[in-house]
Order: structure tokens, then sequence, then C-alpha cells
């Protein structure tokens, strides 16, 4: 799939938007000065470096900087695979190999250290300790990067050595007048004129060309060679803007000051800055530090500092944090009088392992840290300036939030249980400990909420409700807990027409295995057999009622059958053998079951006519299962039956390949081949996948009948490739093979037997498989996709299309669902299929129509650009030999 990078002229040398990012420029302000490199990306392009990485790649600033993250890696594989395991598998450490200038590669370990916001991406690289491959470049001296202007109130320009500015934040475009302009591209010149400096890096006055009172500023070395940095200070009080750079730095709940470190003059404030200390934000700038300290200012070194504020003095743990190489600026951070503060305290930019979300006065959230959106899955960007109450699950009525407020209100400190929510939704209790800033005059200006455990006492009190509710053997829920649950379920159940089921699971004969091989191994396979029941389906909810007997919840079901397909799941998941030490152990077990709401709406009813059916299943013998509608158990009977049936034609190998094929339908050539696997049933004939592949699947056959398939497959392939008709085919494949059934595997494995090329297999995939964020799925895709085999995406335009999944998974085709071509003629689905088109030509995709059967619908599909197509009135699916024929 082709990746394009940001589109920009050649000529124009990338420079950040300082007004945007204020986390970033924190970031990479701190990172300037150390040995690991830091990089500021989106999922493929490059956004920011700091030197470091200049130095690990051997590149210049802008050789890196707005290029594609492509760039950095030796092919477009290596990206590919590093891409995956970064931004979609989501790895938080590893090794990557990179490329270096003259084709040469080095080894680097990387910690993915934090998401900046959606898409934006912070990672960190060191050369790796298993390669040893240190980079012997030397550190440039004294370069001072316009990394924190984007967090600071005054203006930033940067310029280049012809005097062209390149890149200004949002206060140097507000000072010149240019709000909704831009200042890069103008001549420095046409803004102001600039003193020079006595000495490098020393202070210029600035005058500007509209006539405004001369401002102070200073020039630094800038990110290239001959380019400057000029920061203006002493400028007028800058209005309050909706901006990262307010938020961060202005509203941080912790006084800030960036002071000069030559003569300690106070470059920037925040407000809790000027607010501790009584004076104007505009009033401390241009201020020396020592006007503010209780005790002579020698060197800038972090500790208890006496400070002096509102006509009071007060102690407080002060940090100290040079922001460049030559110690030109220092960021001060401190607490107010009345805050009992510690060095952990100030961490609040997201290095703190626990997480931390800080509000304003009136509860309304400012910030939360990397590892608040770690636990919960939810970004600061969904949070900020909504209620305290929006981070909560609900489970927490308004009470309870007024209780807090009027608690912290008080005591200026709360602490307690706290449910939250994670991004889907579910709900998970934390302890939270709140505590109030004050300013000098003892009005609260925000309150800071550090998350952590449970405490022992609640863990105590979790494991005592965790134990009324749960065997504690199995870890199973109790019977009260699957009534509470069915309470909740019913009636979204009928409201959606769905169904519920609630069926008795009893083990058959269990007692004979504690008399025959001890308690001790009967527990074992009863731990296991629960185990094993929770992995069965995810629409089965297990409760242990009886030393053998358990009752099974089903919900989210929409058709009846699809209540004998989770029963019988659940009955064949018990016939596998248990492993008990040495042992094996084979169990049975007899099922009753009854349904929502055709057999009854009560909970105590439902059981009771599940119990009845227990009855009945128990007097036909081991491993029976009764239904209390029969018209369930006659469902069941015949897919029992069909399940037995299709066990023997796995083991017979009755399985057959028909080949559709696939034309370009401007000339009638056939470009392809789609394969379809029959079952050929020695009564029925052949039988179409739709038919028997559900009931395969609730039976577990599908892995088996899957790979037969891609076997089968292969072999007639290789045999047309031998005899020079080399032509693709394509055979479907489940989310469920992909992930569990060592599909990758199997298929190279034929492929080397038979010595076809990976390319001529194409793999249908289904729409699921972009939406699911399965480790070892995405792992397959790319193993897949790296081998050279082609994936394609079937049944497109169904349901909205995930263009952002698309960029990130390897796809090459989408397939058109075969309900939008039998729709063609409907104006909606037209429009339908002529949007999808246009956005798989956008993300340079090709796009193939699936059951086209009539000349109208070819013609329409060839007006609307889609030639490769598939269908009867090409020709109806083929034997082997059949198809070999057609070519």
């Amino acid at each position: 799939m082709e990746l394009a990078p940001v589109p920009r002229e050649p000529a124009d040398l990338f420079v950040p938007d300082l007004a945007e990012g204020a986390e970033a420029g924190l970031y990479l302000s701190l990172f300037e000065l150390m040995n690991e490199g830091l990089i500021i990306a989106s999922d493929e392009t490059i956004l920011e470096v700091n030197s470091a990485v200049c130095r690990l790649l051997e590149r210049s600033y802008r050789d890196l900087a707005g290029q594609p993250l492509s760039s950095l890696f030796p092919t477009e594989r290596a990206f590919l695979k590093a891409r995956g395991a970064l931004f979609i598998q989501g790895e938080m450490r590893g090794s990557l190999r990179v490329g270096l200038p003259g084709g040469r590669e080095r080894d680097l370990s990387y910690v993915a250290a934090a998401r900046i916001r959606p898409g934006v991406h912070a990672l960190i690289l060191s050369p790796d300790p298993v390669t040893g491959l240190t980079p012997n470049v030397q550190r440039a001296a004294d370069m001072v990067w316009p990394r924190l202007a984007a967090a600071l109130d005054q203006p930033a320009l940067v310029i280049d050595g012809r005097g062209k500015i390149m890149a200004a934040n949002a206060p140097a475009r507000r000072r010149f007048s240019l709000e909704g302009g831009a200042l890069t591209g103008l001549s420095l010149s046409a803004l102001c004129t600039v003193s020079a400096p006595a000495r490098e890096s020393g202070p210029v006055t600035v005058t500007p060309a509209d006539g405004a009172p001369a401002m102070h500023g200073r020039l630094l070395a800038g990110p290239e060679p001959g380019w400057q940095i000029l920061l203006l200070s002493a400028s007028p009080p800058i209005a309050a803007v909706d901006t990262r750079a307010s938020q961060v730095f202005r509203h941080a709940p912790h006084a800030m000051l960036v002071v000069r470190g030559s003569d300690h003059t106070i470059l920037a404030a925040n407000d809790m800055a000027a607010s501790l200390h009584g004076r104007e934000r505009s009033a401390l700038i241009g201020m020396r530090l020592s006007t503010l300290r209780d005790e002579p200012v020698n060197t800038l070194e972090s500790g208890t500092w006496r400070w002096l504020g509102g006509g009071k003095t007060f102690a407080t743990h002060t940090q100290a944090q040079a922001l460049d190489g030559a110690h030109t600026e220092w960021l001060i951070v401190h607490g107010g009088p009345s805050a009992s503060t510690t060095p952990a305290d100030f961490d609040f930019f997201g290095a703190n392992a626990r997480a931390v979300i800080v509000t304003d006065a009136d509860h309304k959230i400012l910030s939360t840290n990397a590892a608040f959106a770690m636990l919960t899955g939810i970004d600061i960007d969904a949070l900020r300036g909504k209620p305290l109450a929006d981070a909560a699950s609900g489970r927490q009525d308004d009470a309870f939030f007024e209780r807090m407020r009027s608690r912290l209100g008080a005591e200026h400190a709360w602490q307690g249980e706290f449910w939250l929510r994670n991004r889907k939704g579910e709900a998970f209790p934390e302890w939270l400990s709140f505590n109030t800033v004050r300013n000098a005059e003892g009005a609260a200006v925000a309150h800071i909420g550090l998350f952590s455990d449970l405490s022992a006492r609640k863990q105590a009190e979790a494991r005592s409700d965790y134990l009324a509710n749960h065997d504690a053997l199995t870890g199973l829920p109790k019977a009260h807990f699957t009534r509470a649950r069915f309470a909740e379920l019913a009636p979204g159940a009928q409201r959606k027409q769905q169904h519920l089921a609630l069926a008795y699971v009893d083990i058959d004969q269990f007692k004979q295995i504690n008399t025959s091989h001890g308690a001790a191994m009967g527990d074992q396979v009863l731990q296991q057999f629960a185990t094993r029941i929770r992995q069965c389906s995810p629409r089965i909810q297990l409760a242990r009622v009886g030393s053998d007997r358990f009752l099974a919840l089903v919900h989210g079901v929409e058709l009846l059958s699809e209540i004998t397909r989770e029963v019988q799941s659940l009955h064949d998941a018990i016939a596998a053998p248990f492993k008990a030490g040495d042992a094996s152990v084979t169990l049975t077990a007899s099922l009753g079951a009854a349904v929502f709401p055709s057999d009854g709406t009560d909970f105590d009813e439902l059981c009771a006519l599940a119990a009845s059916a227990l009855d009945r299943a128990r007097l036909e013998g081991p491993g029976a299962i009764r239904f209390h509608t029969e018209e369930l158990n006659t469902a069941s009977f015949e897919q029992a039956a069909l399940e037995r049936a299709l066990t023997h034609a796995v083991t017979r190998n009755e399985f057959a390949m028909l080949f559709q094929p696939v034309v370009d339908a401007q000339t009638g050539c056939i470009i392809a081949a789609e394969a379809l696997v029959r079952w050929q049933h020695p009564d029925m004939g052949l039988v179409p996948a739709h038919q028997f592949l559900p009931i395969a699947q609730s039976a577990g056959l599908d892995l088996e009948i899957g790979r037969a398939a891609l076997r089968m497959v292969c072999r007639h392939a290789a045999e047309w490739h031998q005899g020079g008709l080399s032509i693709p085919v394509a055979i479907g494949a489940t989310e469920h093979m992909l992930t569990y059934g060592r599909l990758q595997e199997t298929l190279f494995e034929a492929l080397a037997e038979t010595g076809l090329p990976a390319s001529a297999i194409e793999l249908n995939l289904p729409e699921s498989c972009l939406t699911q964020e399965h480790g070892d799925l995405v792992k397959a895709l790319y193993a897949l996709d790296n081998a050279g085999v082609r994936l394609a995406v079937a049944g497109v335009g169904g349901t909205p299309l995930p263009l952002a999944r698309l960029r990130q998974r390897p796809v090459h085709r989408l397939k058109l669902d075969r309900a939008l071509i039998r729709d063609l003629g409907n104006a909606d689905t037209h429009a339908i299929l002529a949007a999808t088109i246009a956005a798989s030509t956008a993300l340079g995709l090709r796009l193939q129509a699936v059951g086209v059967e009539s000349i109208e619908q070819q013609d329409a599909l060839l007006a609307l650009g889609c030639h490769r197509q598939q269908g009867r009135l090409f020709a109806a699916p083929l034997a082997p030999d059949d198809f070999a024929q057609l070519l």
C-alpha cells in the first residue's frame, strides 16, 4: 500500500508551528540535554525530534522533521512492521533497525513513552545494548532549540540566516497584529529592528516597526547553522487564549517561573505564580528572582526555598530545571504556603506512574497524565473542561460529588473509593486522594487527585464482597449473581427482541472422579472446567450452584437457532479431556434449558423449566441436551447429527474446491479465480459453505476445514502455474482462523510444498479484521503481508467503511458486498457504491464487485470505474479441471 508523505514544496523547510502542542514542547525541552533521542510522530509523519535523534541517526534536523516516518527505516516492509508493533499492537519497548546515510543500518532500543494526543506519539530511542552499536558522534554544544516556546506566554520567532521568519508562536502573532495570519515567510526587518547583542545569547533591544514601545529580547542559536531564535520579554499582558500552551503553563496548579540563568531575571510567569506572590504577571516579568525570595539567591538548585508572597514568608519545596545546555534559562516550580509539597508533587506533566487528575476550583477537569490515559483509555481531550463526574462511571450519584465538594471546601482534602470508567464504558473502582491547592489568600485554585490501588482495608472489603458473590474454588459467580445479571439484561433483550436462555449443566457421574482419583483431582478438574467455559463464548456466563451443577446464562442472541448453537458449544467444550496431574479425565454433562421470553419472563419460572428439562435429559442418558421448547429440541438433534456428519467429513476428506472466474469486465479476460469450498455430502450432494460453516464453527471444526481448503487451493493453483497458467487465486479466511487457527503457518507450509509463489494467493478477510485489536490477529496479517500474500476485505459497503483502520492494516483490495450489487438500481445504494469506490480510489486500494448477475449491473459498475467483476453473468463456480479449460 502506498504511503503518502505530507505534501510540501522541496524548498519549504519544515519548522513546527510553535503555537500547537505545548506538551510536545515540554517533552522536548526536558529531553534536549539527554542522550536519549525523542521523536514526536503521527502514525506516518515525523513531527519533531531532539538533538539526540539527529546524533543517533546521523542526520540534520531538517532531514528528519516533517519527513515520512518510513524514511527512518531501511525498507518499507521494516517500516510497516515497526508501525504495526508501535501504533497498532501497542508494544511499549523493543528494538528497531533504522537506516543511516550511505545505506548503513543501526539497531536502536525504543520505549513508547506516551501518546501526546490522539494520533500523536512520543518515542524514546537509545543505542541497542545488545548490539552495542553506539554512534560515535559528538554532541553539538550550546544548542538551544525553541522547545519551550509553545508553552510560554512570551513571543518567540525562528529566523534563518537571511532574516526570514521560519516559525512563530501564538504570542508573537498576537504581538505583531497577525492573529489570523502567518508570520512565516516574512522578513524580520518588516516587523522590527533588533540591536546587536553585546555577547553571544545576550540581551537585545527590539523596536517594533509599528511605533509601539521598544521591548527587551534575546537572540539564541537556532536549530540550523546560521539560524537564530528571538525571544521577546517585557511584553504587555496577554489575554487568556484557549490553547494548549495556556492550559499547560499558565493554568498549571503550581507556581512556575522561567528565569534567565545569568542574572536571574524573570522572563515568564504563570497565573499561580502571580497569585502566590501577590503581583500581576506583567509586573513579575523583568523582575529579579531575589525580589521574591526571603533569602540570598546564589545558585539555582532544587530544595526548600523561602519565598515572599502576600505580605508573608513561606518555605516550600522548589524544583529548578535548566532548559538548555548553556543554562541560559531555568524553569522554577514551587508550591504555596499551605501546600504540603514534596518533589513528587511537581511531576504533573506525565512522568508519575500513578494516575493523576487536576481540576480547577469549580471541579472542572484541567488535565490528566499519561498513567490516567493508560488506566482508562481516555485522553485529556475528551475530558478537558468537563465536570469531574464525566470521568466517573455513573455509579456514584450527584449527592456523592456534593459530599466530596463539601469536604474539600472544609478540609481541603478528600479520599475514598471512586468508580472510573474506561473508553468501553466499563466501570471499575480506584482509591482517589484529592488535595486542594490554595493561593496566598487561602482561596482554592485547583484540586489535584492521585489514584492508587484500593487500600488494604478496601482490598479486604473487596475480597469479602467477591467471596460473597463468587465460588472460592472456581471463581465462578454464585446463583444470586446470575439472578441480578438476568434482571439487568431482560429489559434490554425484550426491547431489542433478543433471546436469553437459562441452562442447567450437570456433570455426569462426577462423584466417581472424586472416589477414584481423590477430591484434589476433582477440584483441579472443576477449576479447568470453569476456565474452559469462560473461554467458550462471550455470550455465556456460568455460575456454580452445586458441587457438580452449574447455571449458564446465554445472552445477546437474535435468533432461536443461535440458542441451540450456544448451548451446544457449551456442551462440546466439556467433551474435550481434562488434565489433572499425569491423568486425563473425560467428562460428559447433561443440559436442560429454557428460553426468555418464549418460555417465560420470570427468573425463577425459567429456572424451574430448565431444571425440568435437565431431568428429562438425564433420563435419556449421559451427555443429553433437552430444551423446554420442543422446536429447539428438534433443532438441537438436527444440529448434533450434522456435527457428527461433519466430524466424519473431516476425517474422510469429503471437501472439494470450486473456482469462479474473476474478469476484467472491459475486455472479458479472466484475471483471477475465487475459490469456494463445498462439502461433498454422500446424500445431500455438494453443500455450500454458508450451510455448514456456522455448524462447523460451533463444533470447533472450522479451523481444520479451513486448513484443508488452503492446502487444496495451493495444490490446484500450483498445477495451473506449472502448466503455464499463472493466475492468482482468492480464498476466504475467518477472524477465528487467523487468530487461533495457525492459518499463516498452514499456508506457508503449503506454498513451500507446492512451490507456489505467495503472491499467487489472496485471502478474503471479514471487515471485523479491521476493527479488532487482538495482537495475534494483527501479527498474522503483517506476517502474511510480509511474505507477499495479498489481503482483501470482503463484504464492503454493508456498513460504514472504517477508513482510518484501512490505513493501519496491510490491505490491498476491497470486495463489494453482493447485496449492494443486487440492489444497484436503488438510488441510495448507487450513491453508497459510488462513495465506496471513490474512497477506495483515494486510499490507493483496488476494487472488485462480487455477485454480478446481469448486463445492467456490469454496465453500471463500469460507469462507476469498477472493472474487476465476479458473478454468474460470467461463469458459475466450476470444478478445477473445468476451470482450467476456461484458462
